[in-house]
């Protein structure tokens, strides 16, 4: 190197050497920064519209949940009837009709999985993801109770005369804790909305229905939403015979030991 420097030395001016390595040096450095800078755009652009295609889902799944927790509460309702009409030689699948059937919650998991599957999860704002990742949390057990309700419908319970009454006992049980969750659902599923209310709002503007219902909660001080989910959660315990799981679950119990006996 140093050879090569004396060897130029000794040929006159130097600066023209220089000024063409510096030129190289520059274009090299600058081609790195352009490609850095298109590689942090699409990063952007691309993490921009995974958040936009979640938003969408968690949207979508809003909806489902508003529809979901209504048609739970009027099915939980109807359920009460079958109790006073369930009779010998009829078994509870011939009475599932009475209460409209059960009814399952389809959320929808595509644009979280993506997100999974992908670095994107890594570019998003922590807060935001740790939001959506709870709500996902609480899907996952409404999905699982779908599988539980499944369980019963094939089971012989289902269709054995003799074992109506605790294949109601049992339905109603997976009805009120469907009912139970879908409040706290939907009670999460607004306070996230209205978090990043303005990444929604679009949404909002397109489905006057799930618009109606949340500016009816988004109009409420936390508080009184609070005390709102406290209403509808007693109302939904009312139409048990126990507030509690636990004693709810020893009738069941008790009413299998009779069964057997």
């Amino acid at each position: 190197m140093f050879k090569l420097i004396s060897k130029l030395k000794n040929k006159g001016n130097l600066w023209p050497y220089f000024f063409e390595f510096f030129t190289v040096l520059l274009s090299v450095y600058l081609a790195f920064l352009l490609t850095e800078w298109r590689e942090n755009h699409k990063e952007q652009q691309e993490t921009k519209l995974a958040i936009e295609r979640l938003n969408q889902e968690i949207f979508q799944n809003y909806r489902e949940i508003i529809s979901f927790k209504k048609d739970v509460a009027q099915r939980l309702h109807k359920m009460q009837l079958i109790e006073k009409i369930i009779e010998p030689n009829i078994s509870f699948n011939d009475y599932i009709g009475v209460f409209n059937g059960f009814r399952y919650v389809r959320f929808s998991t595509a644009s979280w999985k993506r997100i999974g599957d992908s670095k994107i999860g890594n570019l998003m704002p922590v807060d935001y993801l740790d939001w959506a990742h709870d709500l996902y949390r609480s899907n996952e057990h409404l999905n699982q109770h779908n599988l539980i309700i499944n369980d019963l419908m094939y089971s012989n319970m289902n269709f054995d005369p003799k074992k109506c009454k605790i294949a109601y006992h049992i339905a109603e049980l997976y009805v009120w804790q469907q009912a139970v969750w879908a409040i706290d659902d939907v009670y999460n599923y607004t306070q996230f909305i209205q978090k990043y209310k303005q990444d929604f709002e679009y949404l909002l503007k397109q489905d006057s229905t799930v618009n109606a219902y949340f500016i009816s909660r988004d109009s409420l001080t936390p508080d009184k939403l609070k005390d709102l989910l406290k209403k509808e959660a007693r109302e939904i315990n009312s139409l048990r015979k126990s507030e509690k799981m636990d004693a709810i679950r020893s009738k069941i119990k008790s009413l299998k030991t009779q069964a057997v006996q």
